[in-house]
């Protein structure tokens, strides 16, 4: 790359220097969009007019034509001669390429004969002046200082390994300080921030968990879940049962609507009558059971 480099610049060197062939240098552009300066490569030693110059490209508006040229000669050595062009109208924001050409006995454009093959064409945009929100700043070679960072256990997720987390830290960046009692305020402060990593921690692991319909524990979660799919949910009911009563008689259970009682069936117990109050089946019984309670609160009635 040093090589291509330094053949360029002393290609233009010698173009610079030279008594009968030019080249194009860079072009500049007027406010107005449809005036150009094309600067040359030293002095230009010939003249040219509108059949000289062509500009090709473009994407939105093409076949631009050379209205107008002149050549503006400096007569100070160390200043290059100049080309004002002006054009029949602006082109967008593509690139463009202005060349120099003569043509031939068939009326097809050719390379100017004295212009350097190099440097008879230059690229240029129509909008080089125009605002843009492009960031031209040059990216930067050098990587990045590599800045010295704590070691972080990314494992710790409880109240313990907040804990112990922090206690590792703090002994690296406060050696003198090796309190370990429960009263000491660094070790309150040293548990509370541990607490409060461990609730995060926990509604962290809960957001991930209820996101998804599979991973979901909580059922709101799963009712929200199935509202996204225009589905709703039960309430849902406890488990029922057929229960069967035998009686020696008819009997109508709940039979005073203005003073109902709560009844229960439960399941066979030893040692106790068929029906007893809740008093009496707190204080004597004994052992595990099963309670059913019945569907409506009103009158039951039970047949023989």
């Amino acid at each position: 790359m040093n090589n291509l480099i330094c053949s360029e610049e002393k290609r233009r060197i010698e173009v610079r220097e030279h008594t009968e062939l030019c080249g194009l240098d860079y072009v500049e552009i007027e406010p107005d969009q449809r005036t150009l300066t094309v600067y040359f490569l030293g002095k230009l030693p010939i003249t040219l007019n509108e059949s000289n110059v062509i500009i090709e490209g473009g994407q939105r508006i093409q076949d631009i034509q050379v209205i107008k040229v002149r050549v503006n000669r400096s007569e100070m050595a160390g200043l290059d001669d100049t080309l004002k062009i002006v054009t029949n109208k602006a082109g967008d924001f593509s690139t463009y390429t202005l060349r120099m050409v003569v043509r031939d006995e068939y009326g097809k454009y050719q390379p100017h004969p004295q212009f350097d093959p190099h440097y008879d064409r230059v690229a240029f945009s129509f909008k080089a002046d125009c605002p843009s929100d492009l960031d031209c700043q040059q990216e930067t070679v050098c990587p990045p200082q590599q800045r010295e960072e704590p070691v972080i256990n990314y494992l710790a997720k409880d109240y313990a390994s907040f804990r112990q987390l922090i206690l590792d830290r703090l002994a690296l960046v406060m050696p003198d300080w090796r309190e370990r009692h429960v009263p000491d305020i660094g070790i309150a402060m040293v548990e509370l921030l541990a607490y409060v990593g461990d609730h995060l921690s926990y509604y962290q692991d809960a957001v991930a968990t209820e996101a998804y319909l599979d991973t979901a524990r909580q059922r709101v979660s799963v009712r929200r879940h199935a509202r996204l799919v225009d589905y709703v949910l039960h309430e849902g009911c406890n488990a029922r049962t057929w229960v069967c009563v035998e009686t020696d008689s008819d009997l109508t259970l709940n039979d005073d609507p203005d003073n109902p009682h709560d009844i229960y069936f439960l399941t066979t117990l030893e040692e106790i009558a068929p029906t007893i109050q809740k008093d009496e089946l707190t204080r004597n019984t004994i052992g595990s059971y099963e309670v059913f309670e019945p569907r409506t609160k009103g009158k039951i009635q039970l047949y023989h």
